[in-house]
């Protein structure tokens, strides 16, 4: 498969994944909430109460800044033919899917997001993998920008989360 048509999908995979959390955190957190914190006391109900916190359409506000930002970088790396932001983001995304898997095991049944994290892990290591075949990206800046992309990943997430309980405020105020 070419690398740029890879690097096209990285949004649409994003998208392909989020919609399953969008879709069914709501519900899966009200089934799911009692278990959550009989089985992990301390981090469950900080999960559950900040799930709680927050409807669907602030999730998807959410949800929406990532998707940009992924599009913004995506396009810019297909203009550009540079690649370290957008590698950075794709191995940020692929540790995501990474996450989910895990959490999936720990818990031991559903959650909103793993059936779609196997779907999507698939593109993640057959791009990682053309990556290194082609050698678009040398070993280093492979480390480099996935570090950075990880840090970014995760910085990102806590803004995200902070404007979403923002949004949710502001709707609920209305």
């Amino acid at each position: 498969m070419d690398f740029e048509i890879l690097i096209m999908l990285l949004p649409i995979i994003f998208m392909i994944h989020d919609f399953e959390e969008i879709i069914f955190f709501k519900k899966w957190i009200e089934k799911n909430e009692k278990e959550l914190i009989s089985r992990f006391p301390k981090i469950g109900k900080k999960i559950s109460s900040h799930l709680n916190k927050i409807s669907t359409a602030s999730f998807t506000v959410g949800v929406a800044e990532e998707f940009l930002i992924i599009s913004i970088v995506t396009i810019l790396s297909l203009v550009t033919k540079e690649y370290n932001l957008w590698y950075g983001i794709f191995i940020g995304f692929s540790l995501h899917i990474i996450v989910h898997i895990i959490q999936w095991i720990i818990f031991g049944k559903y959650i909103p997001s793993i059936i779609t994290s196997f779907l999507v892990l698939p593109y993640c290591l057959y791009t990682f993998l053309k990556i290194n075949n082609q050698e678009v990206l040398s070993i280093s800046d492979q480390i480099v920008w996935g570090i950075l992309g990880f840090i970014l990943v995760v910085v990102n997430l806590i803004f995200v989360h902070f404007l979403i309980l923002k949004f949710e405020k502001n709707i609920q105020n209305k």
